[in-house]
């Protein structure tokens, strides 16, 4: 198989992470073509200065209703969700193409998969070979929230059933594809769990040295042998997936784990480190502080995550017709001036992950305070039942009846 590629998707403010992976990359890969598709607001005179590196721009793609998903989706979701597209699209001049989340490096030939590539219609590889319940994050049950396979690598063959899964994955993620693991969504990842029932040809890759990250280092220890990185003294290590990395911190392993401490996996800190020196020797201020295009309406007022979610909860109906839903002047941004919907001072806001909870200890004490009065109120039936509704409107787009009836021509 020689007519072959990768690529990878971020936006503009993660381009120094990409450029570490394409470099290592194309080290061990040599003959294979890179791409780094882009998602975000094109701008025309970027320079990012690597040869051999093929640029292409979200808009590229071809996707239709682009505008709608990018109001609709975060960013996360939005570089995810476009995943299915961008494969689809190189599929169409190579024989196979690896994606590769910008966080990764690569640290030898992957040979292997390309092998796979010739006889599957695709390759994945699962979070974690060996099952794992000791109280600390993630584990089996994260798996079963945020999906068995870590989407952060597939490789896709140009066969028939390549093609179909790329255009059954992407209609979810382009309509479904949001970050809600407590109604079973997690973006693009969570319908890969289906795929071997809908493509047989499917393979998992069970390899050691492929996807290596903090969510499977609890059966993985690296060492060098002979100027080779390997993975349990005979895995040649394939690729590190750095997910959840701080390169000021790399004895930390990952901020979104509890299992290891700081310091306590000298193999994956040795690594880390030199990682972290590249990030930063690849680091831009002309990347890394452009803030993300598609967070503000044309008028540069920022685009609230809560409006986000209504938006997306209206789109099939009252918005249906706005085909550029960023419009200063347009109904979208009408309904958000309405609801109160903005912000002062254009402020975005911050990601929250599980960490972040003890910073609102007083807070959950209040709250937790005011369910137990509801409890003694409401009674433990109807108490349970109200729980079970609050779950199906955690999610905004669960909410919109709120609004009443919109007149969108208003």
């Amino acid at each position: 198989m020689n007519n072959k590629a990768a690529v990878t998707i971020c936006s503009i403010n993660y381009i120094a992470k990409a450029l570490v992976l394409f470099d290592s990359y194309k080290f061990h890969n040599p003959s294979d073509f890179f791409y780094l598709v882009i998602v975000d607001r094109k701008i025309d005179d970027l320079k990012i200065g690597r040869p051999g590196l093929n640029i292409i721009w979200v808009e590229d793609l071809k996707i239709d209703n682009l505008a709608q998903h990018a109001f609709a989706f975060d960013v996360i979701e939005f570089n995810t969700n476009v995943k299915p597209s961008a494969l689809k699209f190189l599929l169409s001049k190579y024989d196979a193409v690896l994606y590769l989340d910008p966080d990764m490096k690569v640290y030898s030939p992957l040979t292997l998969i390309f092998e796979a590539l010739k006889s599957a219609s695709l390759v994945v590889t699962p979070h974690s070979n060996t099952p794992i319940l000791d109280g600390n994050k993630p584990d089996d049950l994260d798996f079963l929230k945020f999906g068995a396979f870590n989407l952060g690598f597939v490789g896709v063959s140009r066969c028939d059933e390549g093609f179909s899964f790329l255009e059954w994955w992407s209609e979810r993620c382009l309509h479904h594809g949001f970050y809600e693991p407590q109604l079973g969504l997690a973006v693009d990842q969570k319908w890969v769990n289906l795929a071997p029932i809908f493509f047989p040809n499917m393979q998992i890759l069970h390899n050691k040295g492929l996807n290596v990250a903090f969510w499977n280092l609890h059966e993985r220890h690296i060492t060098k042998k002979h100027d080779v990185w390997v993975v349990n003294d005979d895995t040649p290590l394939g690729f590190i997936h750095f997910s959840s990395f701080n390169p000021g911190k790399p004895d930390e392993v990952a901020q979104k784990q509890s299992r290891f401490l700081p310091g306590s996996r000298p193999d994956f800190g040795l690594l880390a480190h030199e990682y972290a020196k590249e990030l930063l020797e690849n680091a831009s201020d002309l990347y890394s502080k452009k803030s993300y295009g598609f967070d503000y309406f044309d008028d540069g007022t920022y685009i609230t995550p809560a409006l986000r979610r209504f938006y997306a909860g209206l789109r099939g109906n009252v918005f249906k017709d706005e085909q550029n839903p960023f419009s200063a002047d347009g109904p979208v941004k009408r309904f958000a001036k309405k609801n109160r919907l903005l912000v002062k001072g254009n402020l975005s806001a911050k990601r929250h992950i599980f960490s972040d909870m003890g910073k609102y200890s007083f807070s959950i004490k209040i709250l937790l305070k005011l369910m137990r009065i509801s409890l003694s109120i409401l009674g433990p039936e109807r108490y349970f039942n109200l729980m079970r509704y609050l779950v199906h409107i955690s999610s905004l787009r669960n909410q919109v009846d709120m609004f009443g009836k919109i007149n969108e021509k208003k």
